[in-house]
């Protein structure tokens, strides 16, 4: 890593040093990168004795499933926050406490050596959750994170934040960014990390996940962008045990069915829009229900559109996933500004040239129409004309 960055490095290893518990908080829509880099983290902070929970406010993509601990991945944090009833005791001190329980109430009974309590000497809290260090993991901005964070502001204002991703649009919105652009992979910044750490706590586990991570977001090292020390950094993996053929047989060769029944519906409703260089198409709460699939495949979907139509200009997906509510993804070829789509779509990026919006009390088909329609008012400056 540059040597600029080794100030960061060293406050990140003395955070984490003094760290108890922590939360590793992953955004909407994690795909591989994000979710195979929480798991290796989550594994070297337990052999750091660390406690580690991470949490993820969309349903972990079924592919990624093989992974080991994927299934331990919270939809939200863990129900810790206890009301705590406070009582002054330095004017009446505490001589016995006892309770009773009621069929709808539970009265506590305080009975002090000297003096009485008032109304004014009780006070009302929630305790706070118990960590100490967040650490964020592929994740543009706070926002990113979605219902972890819109319900749960206090905690991130209140707690220090570890940043860790390579993607320009991150805001660097930490108390320490590790925002490493020359990185292809946010798994490849962590597995450099570790290994500066203390090499030896690397396993096989935790390898396979940092690999899984690396070849997800590399689409097996056939993307553009991947970089000499990509491989590099593989290669180190694989020399510490990562799994490299049980990781493309399952993103690659194995295809969940149910995820396949999907892809095979959205695949007949593929339209395109040739003026615009737009390919999109849609799936309905039925869709989902008569494929067996889940929530959590609707992104991998979405992925394999991108990549079988690389030459559009857009790529659109919308899915809905419950009556009224839709989910829109779009992929966007380099000569597309971000910004231009995402502020006509009122939607946000998500990692690279992949975005997300959504549309709540909506049909589907209306959705797709309003998109496709606020795209069109942009043909003059995605096509260049």
């Amino acid at each position: 890593m540059p040597n600029t960055e080794n100030g960061i490095i060293e406050q990140i290893f003395d955070l984490v040093g003094r760290a108890k518990h922590v939360l590793i908080a992953l955004p909407l829509s994690a795909g591989g990168d994000a979710l195979g880099s929480s798991l290796a983290l989550r594994d070297f902070l337990s052999k750091l004795e660390k406690q580690v929970d991470i949490v993820c406010s969309s349903e972990v993509p079924g592919v990624f499933r093989f992974l080991p601990g994927a299934e331990t991945v919270r939809a939200e944090l863990p129900e810790a926050a206890s009301f705590v009833i406070s009582i002054a005791t330095n004017a009446a001190p505490l001589a016995e406490l006892s309770y009773e329980k009621r069929e709808a109430a539970v009265e506590i009974f305080l009975k002090p050596k000297t003096g009485k309590y008032s109304r004014e000497d009780v006070t009302f809290k929630t305790a706070k959750f118990p960590y100490d260090l967040i650490v964020t993991l592929d994740c543009p901005s706070l926002e990113h994170l979605g219902a972890l964070y819109e319900r749960n502001t206090d905690l991130f204002f209140e707690t220090a934040v570890i940043n860790i991703d390579h993607h320009p649009s991150n805001g660097n919105y930490g108390q320490l960014n590790l925002v490493d652009l020359t990185a292809t992979a946010t798994a490849e910044i962590l597995a450099g990390l570790i290994e500066r750490y203390e090499r030896e706590l690397m396993d096989e586990a935790m390898a396979t996940a940092l690999l899984a991570g690396i070849i997800a977001e590399t689409n097996s090292f056939q993307s553009a962008k991947t970089t000499p020390r990509a491989f590099l950094a593989a290669s180190a993996l694989v020399g510490a045990g990562a799994r490299q053929q049980d990781i493309v047989r399952e993103l690659y060769k194995t295809k969940n069915v149910n995820m396949l029944k999907l892809w095979g519906r959205a695949l007949a409703r593929l339209r395109e829009v040739p003026e615009l260089g737009l390919a999109y198409s849609l799936v309905s709460v039925t869709d989902l229900e008569k494929s067996g699939a889940s929530a959590g495949d609707i992104l991998p979907v979405m992925r394999e559109f991108a990549a079988n139509l690389a030459g559009r200009r857009i790529v659109m997906f919308l899915a809905e996933t419950a009556p009224r509510q839709v989910t829109g993804y779009f992929h966007l070829h380099p000569s597309v500004k971000s910004q231009l789509v995402t502020s006509a779509l009122s939607g946000q990026m998500l990692n690279g040239a992949l975005g997300t919006f959504e549309r709540r009390d909506t049909e589907l088909l209306s959705a797709a129409e309003d998109a496709i329609a606020k795209i069109t008012k942009l043909k003059a400056q995605i096509v260049g004309e």
